[in-house]
């Protein structure tokens, strides 16, 4: 017999990721490591190209966000469904 702490800890917490988590989270990822570069070389974006310079960081900003919660409410639900189908 196992200690329930021990079997506490040896059972997984999250759902196993599917392909579909994989990508939101890739995407998401990929959309916060793109804003980090367009806010790093906004000033020369905006020099070289004026205020239409700005448009990339701008996007970026309003698309980074939305991302990310359509990626934490996905997961999430895949968790909730996970928890469920671990108790019955």
């Amino acid at each position: 017999m196992r200690h329930p702490l021990l079997a506490f800890l040896l059972t997984p917490m999250a759902a196993p990721e599917t392909p579909r988590l994989k990508r939101l989270r890739w995407t998401w990822a990929f959309l916060c490591a793109s804003l980090a570069l367009a806010v790093t070389l906004n000033q020369a974006s905006v020099g070289l190209f004026g205020p239409l310079g700005a448009l990339p960081a701008l996007l970026l900003a309003l698309a980074t966000p939305v991302m990310g919660i359509v990626y934490f409410r996905a997961k999430a639900r895949a968790d909730a469904a996970h928890d469920r189908g671990a108790e019955a």
